[in-house]
């Protein structure tokens, strides 16, 4: 496959409500929804809406009726299926996801049977023809350490979202990471400073490439804009498009599948990076997860109305 994602898949159970609710408090909603989602999930659906290339999704699941709706899901959608493992003893995850009328949302995960990953069952996975290897860290550290080695050692280039950041280090992860995608957050704590802007966001960018040796860090800063650097001497700025946001749920997973979708046919770095805010600015006008992901036409022409 020419384009790998591991990581995680959830079930997401999610209701709009006015404002996020607050400590103690019970908040009327709108109808629940339920469907796909897990950052590996949604990152692979990116990938696939937006490239022409086969891409191929590894995860596990439970084996219950949530994991069978992940699996047909996928299919649908023409994601490679045949890395997803039914795991008898978890469940599928899930994730319990508020979204207020600003577009903010409040999301809680239970991990299920993404956290049942052990290293002999990675050791089975093979990755030849990988031109590209997305991963995230819904799964446990050691094996997706693992995957992304065995990539490497098959020609694959490596891309980390390091999401949700955890609290212990990650300087021996990486080796095995060609491209970092931190956003603000995850970037003030590898950082452990503050981030007020475009300019300490190019700074982090820079400082980053030199402390993990990585080819290139991207910096994502929400409705602002990102930082990036490929060399660690130097960095830019690109300034977010204006959307009107609805809902910024899986944003950051459209803008991680986007970026392979495009390095994966060869464009510049640059145009990579354009590509996948554009496909991440689109998502945000949409409610959903994995179903605000934009299809490529859509983003092709966005971009072109803009030149």
């Amino acid at each position: 496959m020419a384009v790998v994602v591991f990581g995680s898949a959830n079930v997401d159970v999610s209701v709009d409500v006015d404002s996020l609710p607050k400590l103690g408090e019970t908040k009327n909603g709108s109808d629940y929804h339920i469907g796909p989602g897990g950052k590996g999930l949604n990152q692979a659906v990116a990938a696939s809406r937006l490239s022409k290339a086969p891409v191929k999704f590894i995860g596990a699941v439970g084996a219950d009726h949530f994991g069978s709706l992940v699996e047909s899901e996928l299919s649908a959608l023409g994601v490679g299926t045949s890395g997803i493992r039914r795991d008898s003893q978890s469940p599928t995850g899930m994730a319990l996801i508020h979204v207020d009328s600003d577009g903010n949302n409040s999301i809680t995960v239970s991990g299920g049977a993404n956290l049942s990953w052990t290293s002999p069952q990675i050791s089975e996975l093979t990755f030849d023809g990988t031109v590209v290897g997305l991963c995230q860290l819904e799964t446990p550290l050691d094996v997706t350490v693992e995957v992304m080695k065995k990539i490497s050692e098959s020609g694959g280039l490596t891309i980390l979202d390091p999401a949700p950041i955890p609290k212990d280090d990650l300087e021996h992860v990486f080796p095995v990471v060609d491209i970092l995608t931190p956003n603000q957050h995850e970037a003030e704590r590898l950082l452990n400073h503050k981030i007020k802007g475009s300019e300490d966001a190019i700074q982090g960018a820079i400082a980053l490439v030199k402390r993990g040796g990585f080819k290139a860090v991207i910096l994502t800063m929400g409705e602002q804009g990102v930082a990036y650097s490929e060399d660690g001497v130097k960095g830019e700025w690109l300034p977010a498009f204006d959307v009107t946001v609805v809902d910024t749920v899986a944003a950051g997973d459209c803008f991680n599948g986007a970026l392979a979708a495009a390095m994966v046919h060869g464009a510049s770095f640059r145009d990579s990076i354009l590509f996948a805010m554009a496909a991440a600015a689109l998502s945000v006008t949409r409610p959903g997860a994995s179903s605000s992901i934009p299809s490529l036409p859509e983003v092709q022409d966005f971009l072109a109305a803009l030149r």
